[in-house]
């Protein structure tokens, strides 16, 4: 995958670590609370399907899309 889209492959590495992160926090929070982490499962999940299944052009619309966030902040 890495190896198709060589000029994103540090923005796939980084989008696939956070959407994983949240994966890993999604299922502590299940874990320890009961509820509560399902919304952090499925922005993982999506994250790192977008990393996985996105084409090219896909994957730049979306890291567009969520750059618009960073500068509301």
């Amino acid at each position: 995958m890495f190896d198709k889209y060589p000029e994103q492959k540090q923005a796939r590495k980084w989008v696939g670590a956070f959407g994983v992160a949240l994966l890993v926090l999604g299922v502590f929070l299940i874990v320890i609370d009961g509820t509560g982490g399902g919304l952090s499962i499925v922005m993982g999940s999506g994250l790192v399907l977008l990393v996985l299944l996105a084409n090219e052009k896909q994957f730049a619309k979306t890291i567009r899309v969520l750059g618009w966030f960073d500068g509301l902040s």
